[in-house]
């Protein structure tokens, strides 16, 4: 399936008005906690947990209860939008569960919220469950809802893993119940309009008949639409990884983890009466097999003549390292993707969006949801990261119009201050009427927990910026252009900006800022038929020298992450996966007591700022100690995310004393650096800096000068290998990954490597020899190849164990 350009036909883009969404709210509702479950708030993707009825917005919730352990340790909670702002109505008194609770609103007023408490006594791991419909009426949410308990073919006893999925036909007030059952059925309750569950059946999943050992094919995460009796569901795969090789090779690199789920095809299924007619059977509508890809469904629309728009997204390789090891010549790309299933026939597929290696954009698609309005039309809302055209970091949320003969519209940015990675909306699966009003709820970028927004799809003028960062000697320089603001019946007349407290006015404009953190930036147009609107975006600027009352910068030494020499209470995750990052970057950091220690030399004595480039969703902190002294604490502020192969959430930190920066005073040689979990939240780590507060720029010897958008620091050209992140190869040969900073042999056009390696201080060699002779022969032989090195011990031990110090050091 190939990927086309959007194509604006005339007829089509004629009839249609200009897309111009507005973005008229968004907030935080609630912070979920981490369950430790298996589960999150976002769990059931599948199936919506918000509704709207008229001018009612209701949100299920999932609250971890401290007291209670895991699997059972959650329940639910009931929201509400009053006067712009969310208000908890309701929560569980009494039952727990482990998932969160999928719910639907009926035009009649009552809202039905799916539960699945256990049946086990606290402190019991796993269980029976009660799968549970709880009924509310929005006209009085506080009141305490009806249970209905679902009638059941043959009923089983029913665990709190349900995968469950819940849609309702909101107009007819009537709604299905799917609830999963092992890998091979999937129970399922229909609640007609009487209010009778009055059919219910097994729908049997897809065999694979195909595979090494044939199995059934459980089905999952179920996107499922109700609409006159006639239903439909779509879902994804999800069972043991089904090839042996790779399931052994990823049980290697999974370090013996037996986890390994297959999430790579995509099935559909349907029926035109729900309680007249069998399902039909199933249909492969996408796979990623033969890379050992993945595939995301998100979202499931029927139209006025039954057809289902399907929209899913496809990652032709899951995991680069499988990659690499079976198939090397694969790309690893996302795509965005959309199809039409009519009478069981897909009839067409469409690539909406893609990304990825050698793509003509690095702009990589994510979450998509559809969204209709009254008169039929048909958009796609979604997730868009990586980097744009000039190598920049790109997180936005996008729309466009899909047209009825499967061609669609150029998209258009939509202007929210946090777009969300990971959604749901208040969909007509979920019984919330078509409407250009879009809701949707989930994780935003750079806000703590579950997040709300309202936009309206079609506005009458449009404020729309983009801004450019550039790091100056002094600062920073911004750079912001509206000339994407629009009018739906003329042109823009007027543009305000109120650029923190600063003000301009014109379609672009440039400002010098002497100052890092956060700079707030609102864009106000009007049209010449006195239309308005507003556009904010809160720009992050990175640290400059005036925060440190510096005049400029001076020396700046640079410490990558990944360059750590020791670590303790736990072991950490050395990254190639993450966008924009300096070298290689460090994950898993979250356990309590877990320490990674530094080594670097200071080439002169002065006081030096320490700097930290890092992500995380929420705030996190470490507890720092500098040549075996405790100095403080360094603070990492939520950035929104750990970041990934598509989304840059990276932001700067540094050590503050009485909420300035602290200087720590250091003297020429060699240092110690350690920062310690004390908290148990995680943080990913790309970079430490130390900033010199009188030294002026400059290269000193054992260093490498770096200039980047004219920033400029100072790379050590030496390093110690942390034995913990030695990895056993084969034979005598084990490998230790360098990062791209000190690129190897093997690289096009690159110069030849002039690494040296040392054992307790002594020489080893010969360098740069072939790795077969590495791993047959050993003694002390090495190669640094592209950005590995691959090396023997002196005297073919396991250099993991033996007590020795190895360091590298290359050539300037």
């Amino acid at each position: 399936m190939h990927c086309i350009l959007p194509l604006l036909l005339a007829t089509a883009a004629l009839a249609a008005p200009p897309l111009l969404p507005v973005v008229e709210a968004e907030g935080q509702i609630y912070v979920p906690g981490n369950p430790n479950n298996g589960a999150g708030p976002l769990w059931c993707y599948g199936s919506t947990v918000l509704a709207r009825l008229g001018d009612n917005v209701f949100a299920s919730g999932m609250e971890v209860l401290p007291d209670q352990k895991p699997l059972n340790n959650t329940r639910w909670t009931l929201f509400q939008l009053i006067d712009g702002e969310w208000k908890l109505i309701q929560a569980d008194p009494t039952g727990r569960q482990r998932e969160p609770c999928p719910l639907g609103v009926f035009a009649d007023g009552r809202l039905l919220l799916t539960s699945n408490p256990t049946l086990t006594e606290p402190g019991t791991y796993n269980g029976a469950a009660q799968p549970q419909v709880l009924v509310f009426d929005t006209a009085h949410p506080a009141a305490p809802p009806q249970t209905m308990l679902p009638v059941w073919q043959d009923p089983p006893t029913f665990s709190e893993h349900s995968y469950r999925g819940f849609c309702v036909d909101g107009p007819n007030h009537e709604a299905l119940y799917f609830n999963n059952l092992g890998y091979d059925s999937i129970y399922w309750s229909f609640l007609d309009r009487d209010g009778k569950w009055s059919a219910q059946g097994k729908l049997s999943v897809p065999f694979g008949a195909e595979f090494e050992k044939p199995e059934f094919i459980r089905v999952c995460y179920h996107n499922m639409a109700l609409r006159n009796r006639a239903a439909h569901t779509m879902g994804v795969s999800d069972i043991i990884e089904p090839v042996r090789e790779w399931r052994e090779y990823k049980l290697i690199l999974h370090n013996g983890q037996q986890w390994d789920y297959d999430f790579r095809r995509l099935y559909y299924c349907y029926t035109p009466d729900i309680t007249k007619e069998a399902w039909k059977p199933w249909i492969l509508v996408a796979d990623c097999d033969k890379t050992c890809g993945h595939i995301t469904n998100l979202d499931l629309w029927i139209d006025a003549q039954g057809r289902a728009h399907l929209l899913w997204l496809e990652s032709s390789v899951w995991d680069t390292r499988v990659r690499d090891q079976f198939f090397p010549d694969a790309l690893a790309t996302q795509s965005l993707m959309y199809a039409v299933v009519e009478n069981g026939q897909v009839g067409r597929k469409v690539c909406l969006q893609k990304g990825g290696e050698k793509q003509e954009t690095r702009e990589v698609p994510g979450y998509a949801h559809f969204q209709a309005t009254p008169d039929g039309r048909l958009f796609v809302f979604y997730y868009v990261s990586g980097a744009d055209a000039q190598g920049r970091g790109l997180a936005e949320n996008r729309l466009l119009e899909m047209y009825p003969d499967g061609t669609f519209s150029a998209p258009v940015r939509v202007a929210l201050q946090h777009p969300f990675n990971s959604f749901m909306t208040a969909g007509e699966r979920g019984g919330s009427a078509p409407s250009a009003t879009l809701d949707v709820i989930g994780q935003a970028n750079e806000m703590n927990g579950i997040a709300y927004a309202r936009i309206n799809l079609l506005n009458q003028v449009l404020a729309q910026f983009d801004a450019t960062i550039t790091r100056t000697a002094d600062g920073s320089e911004v750079a912001l252009d509206a000339s994407g603001s629009r009018s739906a019946e003329g042109r823009i007349a007027s543009y305000a900006w109120q650029i923190g407290e600063q003000k301009a006015t014109g379609e672009t404009v440039r400002q010098r800022v002497a100052h890092g953190g956060q700079v707030p930036v609102s864009l106000t147009v009007s049209d010449g038929q006195g239309h308005t609107n507003v556009s904010r975006r809160t720009l992050h600027l990175p640290p400059a020298p005036d925060d440190f009352g510096l005049r400029q910068w001076g020396l700046v030494e640079r410490i990558e992450a990944e360059g750590f020499a020791r670590e303790g209470g736990g072991v950490i995750h050395v990254r190639t996966d993450k966008l924009n990052a300096s070298g290689l970057s460090l994950s898993h950091y979250d356990t309590t007591g877990h320490w990674l220690e530094w080594e670097f030399d200071v080439p002169a004595d002065d006081r030096y700022y320490l700097a930290a480039r890092y992500a995380v969703p929420t705030g996190s902190a470490r507890a720092l100690a500098v040549d075996g002294k405790d100095v403080g604490e360094l603070a990492f502020p939520a950035t929104g995310g750990y970041g990934s192969e598509v989304a840059d959430d990276w932001a700067l930190t540094s050590l503050q004393a009485a909420s300035k920066p602290a200087a720590l005073t250091l003297t020429t040689g060699k240092h110690t650096l350690r920062l310690t979990n004390t908290n148990g939240l995680g943080v990913n780590l790309d970079y430490l800096e130390l900033l010199a507060a009188t030294l002026a720029m400059q290269t000193p010897v054992g260093f490498r000068g770096v200039e980047q958008d004219g920033y400029r620091f100072a790379l050590p050209l030496q390093g110690t290998l942390a034995p913990t992140q030695i990895r056993p190869e084969l034979g005598f040969c084990y490998n230790f990954t360098l990062g791209p900073q000190w690129p190897g042999d093997g690289i096009k056009d690159g110069p030849p490597s002039t690494l040296h390696l040392f054992e307790d201080g002594k020489e080893l060699g010969p360098a740069h020899f072939l790795h077969a002779d590495i791993r047959t022969k050993g003694e002390g032989r090495f190669s640094h190849w592209v950005t590995m090195l691959y090396f023997s011990a002196s005297d073919n031990s396991d250099p993991r164990v033996n007590g020795r110090r190895y360091e590298w050091r290359v050539e300037r």
